[in-house]
């Protein structure tokens, strides 16, 4: 492997998903646990996968984003099925987040990290990926090298038998072939769930949000603390402890 995949500068980044923001109560919930995280360990960005909103209104993304300013530090989001405003209009995504946000991607100390939307209008089952964001995938991948070390953080969930998985999940992956895709994190399933296929780690986590629980009848919420080192990620799930 080239020496500039190496990738031996550690760094921590944290992964959230399903907020749903609905209210001023939930924006001072979302503070605190940001809050939270700027007391642990140092890290350098923040991924949410998905459901930031819960109805997809404009005020509830623009709350969630006013929120995540206390951290200091770059916040990635990728749309959840709640962020549409209606099936066909996800207007008021593109006015607070930009159209560049719909699928992209960016590097991180040798890392590329692609940010994938695979929601289907505001439907929450047997949801398929949509031949914009696959088309989109395939000429990202096809700029990557090969070698390089990529983390893909989207909604639907991809890992084996995790409840509501993209129901072509398997087509999706199968775009990966070739390539050193390490971790695919995702939302929609509030739980904790890891699940592994050859070099890759598929996780989704437990919910942070004041207003949804969890799906997997566990009350803790929290977020994933990630650890990138020579090319490999390991996860922590730090629970958040409101008022601590």
């Amino acid at each position: 492997m080239p020496a500039d995949f190496l990738c031996t500068d550690e760094f921590r980044f944290i992964v959230i998903n399903d907020p749903h923001y609905e209210n001023e109560q939930c924006g001072a919930y979302l503070t605190a646990a940001f809050e939270q995280m700027k007391r642990g360990p140092e890290f350098d960005f923040m991924l949410t996968c998905g459901d930031l909103a819960t109805a997809g209104r404009a005020e509830e993304l623009a709350g969630y984003k006013t929120a995540t300013q206390v951290l200091g530090r770059p916040s990635y989001v990728v749309m959840g099925n709640h962020d549409w405003l209606t099936d066909s209009d996800r207007g008021p995504w593109i006015e607070t987040f930009g159209e560049q946000t719909i699928n992209y991607r960016f590097e991180h100390k040798g890392w590329t990290f692609l940010a994938l939307d695979s929601t289907m209008g505001t439907e929450w089952e047997r949801v398929r990926m949509q031949p914009e964001a696959m088309a989109w995938l395939e000429a990202a991948l096809a700029d990557i090298p090969r070698t390089r070390p990529l983390v893909c953080f989207t909604h639907t969930p991809m890992g084996e038998g995790v409840e509501l998985r993209l129901v072509d999940a398997e087509t999706v992956l199968a775009r990966f072939s070739g390539h050193n895709l390490r971790h695919l994190f995702c939302g929609h399933f509030h739980g904790n769930t890891e699940r592994k296929i050859g070099v890759t780690t598929f996780t989704t986590c437990a919910c942070l949000s004041h207003s949804r629980g969890n799906h997997d009848d566990t009350t803790k919420k929290g977020y994933l603390l990630c650890t990138a080192q020579d090319g490999e990620i390991a996860c922590e799930f730090v629970p958040f402890v409101p008022g601590d």
